[in-house]
């Protein structure tokens, strides 16, 4: 299929297949008129790259989890795993993110305080 088909098919834009591409992660056949030609096989892959960024995996951690994927060795309790990671990376995150909200409250009631005491 060329690559329309398979944006068409997977919901992922021609500029990101090309991404994905030219990164490694997908491979097409180079017919004699220039077009890329995928097998039917790439759509999966396609599907399991474009899911793990929705999960805010980076690229090079895709790359290391796709050729298990794509050889069938990615259990499911690897993804699992995998996900409770970026779970607790996320939970992480809110707790840096919710102590700076109440830093800048502090301040905001300091900076009140100051308001007050100096017109």
């Amino acid at each position: 299929m060329r690559i329309s088909e398979l944006s068409a098919k997977t919901q992922v834009s021609v500029h990101r297949l090309r991404r994905y591409e030219a990164d490694g992660l997908i491979q097409s056949q180079r017919l004699p008129n220039g077009y890329r030609e995928y097998d039917d096989k790439t759509v999966k892959h396609v599907i399991f790259i474009a899911m793990s960024r929705e999960m805010g995996f980076s690229l090079p951690f895709i790359a290391k989890y796709l050729p298990r994927f794509k050889a069938g060795k990615l259990s499911a309790q690897d993804m699992i795993d995998a996900i409770l990671a970026r779970v607790a990376e996320i939970d992480q995150l809110v707790t840096e993110q919710k102590a700076l909200r109440q830093k800048l409250m502090d301040h905001i009631g300091w900076f009140k305080t100051q308001t007050r005491r100096n017109p």
